[in-house]
């Protein structure tokens, strides 16, 4: 039989999780929000493709992320009220004081990752993702990729080289942040 290296570090996780708590707890789990738009030169002729854009970034970080990181991905439909209530309190999930806690809560979740893209121009883009401990709502890992061009290659490329990133996330990083 060979087990995977996902399979691996989900084991890791899980066995991180019993020992930090004392008791028997389900797997480490993150809710991956969808990915926030920060649009510096307002285009009208790309806001269609931008929303495509967002949404075929989402669908591939989720998949991805699905696939490498050793925690277990939720589903974000329990935290719907809890983020659309976040919302209508600040512009951005990601800027936000303490509302990752309480979404992360309301999902059942060990982490938050809020992710965003800053367009400054249709040559210039940033896509960047924060994950969040949701116990005491400190950052665990912050990554950004930036991508030239305003393309759908480009999105998918961006959103694939950011997930790699997060998927190298040692162990031991997010471990210490697992809390009794």
């Amino acid at each position: 039989m060979i087990i995977g290296k996902s399979s691996v570090l989900r084991a890791f996780w899980v066995a991180v999780s019993l020992a930090s708590s004392g008791a028997v707890s389900a797997e480490p789990t993150l809710l991956v929000l969808d990915f926030e738009f920060i649009e510096s030169m307002r285009d009208p002729r790309t806001v269609e493709a931008d929303q495509n854009r967002l949404l075929l970034a989402n669908e591939e970080l989720r998949q991805r992320l699905d696939t490498c990181l050793p925690l277990r991905i939720v589903d974000p439909a329990p935290a719907e009220a809890a983020i659309t209530l976040a919302r209508s309190r600040v512009q951005y999930l990601h800027q936000c004081n303490g509302c990752a806690e309480d979404i992360g809560r309301t999902a059942n979740a060990t982490y938050v990752l809020l992710p965003w893209v800053q367009k400054v121009s249709n040559l210039i883009l940033n896509i960047n993702a924060e994950i969040r401990d949701v116990e005491t709502d400190t950052p665990v890992a912050v990554r950004s990729v930036d991508l030239r061009g305003n393309t759908d290659r480009g999105w998918l490329r961006g959103t694939k080289a950011l997930a790699n990133r997060l998927c190298d996330l040692d162990g031991d990083r997010l471990s210490r942040s697992v809390h009794p």
